[in-house]
């Protein structure tokens, strides 16, 4: 008791400890012998003479406290990185940040080469369709990637209606598209009979499948009429595929190194456990694809 003022040592253990720790201990005997506080030490309550509420030190507590808000900065951190890829590290002041940065410009400035090229290529192959192959009988459309895929694997479509009278009357010849399509429809539906008519019970459903699969005046196509064209548009179309397709590995590769920069942020910020290495390089195993294999360790 120093004049009328009581001090008391408030000690709080870990949380799985079932007793409190030495220091605590010597800090109690120090204080209870300081005089006449055995009601204190003995009872657990201020003696009724007391003249100011007694003043609470938590040593313990603020070093909790300290350590929540580390851990809450290094999840910090690593949400920073996981979003902009390098800014956690910036914010802790490691510079390998700029790396992570610089990793992100250049693969999104990769991407968008890719895709430009790829788009170019894509045009490009367009027009040597509508100029070479397909039969401009009515005003240009560009269909789907699947219709030119087609055309880089027949030399002709064929007529889609064969003859001017009522009805769909199918190409005949199953050397082009359209004629593979109406032959793989008799097999289907009409046992394979070339000579089926509409009065065959199964003639409704062939001219069904035929019309759904088959293309019509709008998008018919005969290479013949430009030798070497065909040629030239498949290697164009697979050079506009294959820039597109590495665009989209990109885009794993940008996944992957923000997953990597959040990983490393909080990990460096982590005591005892600095991440010591973290590497990109082409994966070699994916044949004809851009492959990426990340490597980084962790001290033991």
């Amino acid at each position: 008791m120093v004049g009328d003022r009581w001090i008391a040592v408030v000690c709080v253990p870990a949380v799985t400890a079932l007793t409190a720790p030495p220091w605590c201990a010597a800090q109690v005997t120090e204080v209870t012998t300081t005089g006449w506080m055995d009601d204190v030490g003995t009872h657990g309550r201020w003696p009724d003479r007391r003249s100011e509420p007694p003043v609470f030190v938590g040593t313990s507590l603020a070093a909790l406290s300290a350590e929540a808000e580390g851990e809450r900065d290094r999840a910090a951190n690593a949400l920073l990185s996981l979003a902009i890829p390098g800014v956690g590290q910036l914010r802790s002041g490691r510079a390998r940040g700029w790396v992570y940065l610089a990793a992100e410009a250049s693969l999104w400035g990769w991407w968008f080469e890719r895709r430009s090229r790829g788009s170019e290529l894509r045009d490009r192959y367009r027009d040597l369709a509508w100029t070479g192959a397909r039969v401009q009988s009515g005003p240009r459309m560009d269909p789907s990637f699947a219709y030119y895929e087609t055309l880089s694997k027949w030399a002709r479509s064929g007529a889609f209606d064969a003859s001017p009278s009522p009805g769909i009357q199918p190409e005949l010849d199953p050397a082009t598209f359209n004629g593979s399509i109406w032959s793989l429809a008799q097999s289907l539906f009409l046992a394979g009979d070339p000579g089926a008519t509409a009065e065959d019970p199964g003639w409704d459903a062939a001219i069904d499948y035929y019309r759904g699969r088959a293309y019509d005046d709008r998008f018919l196509w005969d290479w013949s009429r430009t030798p070497g064209a065909q040629n030239e548009f498949s290697t164009t179309i697979s050079e506009s595929d294959r820039r597109f397709r590495q665009a989209t590995d990109i885009v794993g590769v940008v996944i992957v190194n923000h997953i990597l920069s959040g990983v490393d942020a909080y990990l460096s910020a982590h005591p005892g456990q600095p991440l010591r290495s973290v590497r990109l390089r082409p994966d070699p195993s994916v044949a004809g694809r851009l492959g990426v294999s990340a490597h980084f360790k962790v001290p033991n």
